[in-house]
């Protein structure tokens, strides 16, 4: 995964500012507009988007917070962050949803996803299609007993936890680790045509880069397609209007977004993102100003 240095540095460091970066709030500006995200592809990019957009067009200046999945919910609760922009709804992230809806608001999808297990489209069909096949001691060994997954506080680590339950999966080994952790043993696994089961979730670049499958979840573990939405402070809507109205038309296709994803990839998440505003500038007016209709075929699933 081709991911800047710094954005490295700050996910192997995050356990130790986050919770000093959200609690006091002292380096932030009265002014700013502070939006919470984790470093996953999909949550960069949409999350430097809108800082982008706010800033150049509401003159509004904005701070991106990288923070655990739960601190982000407990922070926009207690009215320490602003936004966050990666809630999964309504089964992935319903543990922290459960905890904060009374006090927070639902701006809406800006886009959908989906999570669960992947493995590389040449491991055979016939071996193994779903979940549960992964209890055959055989087929397990052939992916050495482990199933890459991501950092511990995600939705998606919590529901592979329970997938481990629900099909009888004793024998396999659950790795913590960071989204880019993740991909790069992937990619290993790719370059040796060894057989391997991460945590996966679309929309992410690697299913541009790779061909790769969700094995079945008959358990419904996983659960199907979601919606990832942007989640607000009570009060916000009074304090910035212009900043809610834009979030409630702020919407990204599947293809849209993995089109912007594997830019990034090949690129960076910078250069991804003015890209996509300099060669959409119809739908960002629509954003921005709600003064044109946006096309049908734009709109997130919901």
């Amino acid at each position: 995964m081709k991911m800047s240095n710094k954005l490295r540095n700050l996910s192997l460091v995050i356990a130790g500012v986050l919770m000093t970066g959200l609690s006091g709030c002292s380096n932030a500006k009265p002014d700013q507009l502070r939006i919470g995200w984790t470093a996953w592809a999909d949550a960069d990019v949409v999350s430097l988007m809108a800082e982008k957009l706010i800033e150049s067009h509401y003159e509004q200046p904005v701070e991106r917070v990288m923070a655990d999945i739960g601190i982000q919910y407990d922070s926009v609760a207690r009215g320490k962050l602003d936004l966050m922009l990666m809630a999964w709804l309504p089964k992935t992230h319903d543990k922290y949803w459960q905890k904060v809806s009374d006090r927070v608001v639902d701006l809406g999808t800006m886009y959908s996803g989906r999570i669960g297990w992947v493995v590389p489209d040449y491991v055979p069909k016939q071996r193994i299609g779903s979940i549960g096949d992964l209890s055959d001691p055989k087929i397990a060994n052939d992916f050495n007993n482990t199933v890459q997954g991501i950092d511990p506080g995600s939705g998606l680590m919590q529901a592979s936890e329970q997938a481990l339950t629900a099909y009888d999966l004793s024998d396999l080994k659950l790795i913590s680790a960071s989204g880019a952790a993740m991909t790069a043993v992937l990619d290993r696994a790719i370059n040796d045509d060894r057989w391997v089961v991460v945590t996966g979730w679309t929309p992410h670049w690697m299913f541009a880069r790779y061909k790769l499958r969700f094995l079945k979840d008959p358990k419904s573990v996983f659960g199907g397609q979601e919606g990832i939405h942007a989640i607000a402070r009570l009060g916000l809507d009074k304090d910035h209007p212009k900043v809610v109205a834009f979030f409630t038309r702020f919407k990204l296709s599947d293809g849209q977004l993995d089109t912007m994803l594997l830019d990034a990839q090949n690129t960076s998440t910078e250069e991804a993102v003015n890209n996509y505003i300099a060669n959409n500038r119809n739908q960002i007016d629509y954003w921005m100003n709600g003064t044109m209709q946006e096309p049908k075929d734009r709109e997130a699933k919901p």
